[in-house]
Formats: structure tokens, C-alpha cells, sequence
């Protein structure tokens, strides 16, 4: 017997519930269905990761390479913003090859949508590297969750 096809990604598995946030949710995958990169914004706590997880979850089938959750709630040096990228992806260290590079490489030509969440202590360098993925990576789409937005042309907030 064939082995079942496993989806790529990495998207936690949602452990309670999703219960109303309907007209949210719905607005999140309409505007997926137009954007590459859309923010979701707010005070801590009002539940961005778990919209924004339910969404990446609901669209994911329209990724053939996968949905990917790049949390950076834990990382407190920007140098490391790369390096939590690669681990989500599950992308190896290549002495040679500075991790943005490597990132990018993998990106290049995938049909992949990157969740990033967390994003707001770290604004002034995530943003640079989520513009550099959607310009140079034109089938990745992003979700970004933050308390305030990136600041990114073609952000969708």
C-alpha cells in the first residue's frame, strides 16, 4: 500500500476550539486571495496568531509547497531572525552560505504561504526581510501578526 502524501509545513495544530471571529476569519482569506503580504494587528492577547493560523490552515491547499509558521515571539537578537527562519523551514546551516541567502534560495521558487508571528519587537528588521521575500520570491505569501503593521508598499493591514 502507497504511503499517504504528507503536506509540507509546519502549522502548530490547534489544541481548543476556534469559536466566532467569522467575519475576520472571512476577511482574512479574501484578502489572501488578492495580497502577498497582509498583517494582522493588535493589542497583545486579542487572539492575531489564532486568526491568523486558522487562515494560513483554511487556504493552505492553495500552497502546493506548504504553510510555514516562523514564530519569533522568542527571539530577542535581530541577528537571529534568520536563523528562526531557517529552523521553521527546516533548512540546514551552510557555513558558506550567509542565511538570508539561504532563505532566499529556498524561497525562490516555491508556492509557499510564511506565517510570521510576532513581529512588533523586532519591526525594524523583519520588515526588510519580509519586503526582500515578496519582491524576490513571487509565489510566497506572507502573514505577518504584530501589534503595530511593518510599514511595507503592498501591505494589506
Amino acid at each position: 500500500m502507497a504511503r499517504p502524501s504528507r503536506r509540507p509545513g509546519n502549522l502548530p495544530a490547534e489544541t481548543t476550539s476556534f469559536i466566532g471571529r467569522r467575519r475576520e476569519l472571512a476577511e482574512l482569506r479574501q484578502k489572501l486571495g488578492a495580497a502577498r503580504l497582509l498583517s494582522v494587528v493588535g493589542p497583545g492577547g486579542v487572539g492575531k496568531t489564532r486568526l491568523a493560523l486558522r487562515a494560513a490552515a483554511e487556504v493552505g491547499r492553495n500552497f502546493r509547497d506548504g504553510t510555514w509558521f516562523v514564530g519569533l515571539g522568542d527571539v530577542h537578537d535581530p541577528r537571529l531572525v534568520h536563523n528562526a527562519a531557517m529552523a521553521a523551514l527546516d533548512l540546514r546551516d551552510q557555513a558558506a552560505t550567509a542565511p538570508h541567502e539561504v532563505v532566499l534560495r529556498f524561497l525562490r521558487d516555491k508556492r509557499i504561504l510564511l506565517v510570521f508571528d510576532n513581529c512588533e519587537h523586532l519591526l525594524d528588521v523583519i520588515s526588510p526581510i519580509i519586503r526582500w521575500i515578496v519582491t524576490a520570491s513571487p509565489t510566497v505569501t506572507v502573514i505577518a501578526t504584530s501589534r503595530e503593521p511593518l510599514g511595507i508598499q503592498g501591505e494589506h493591514v
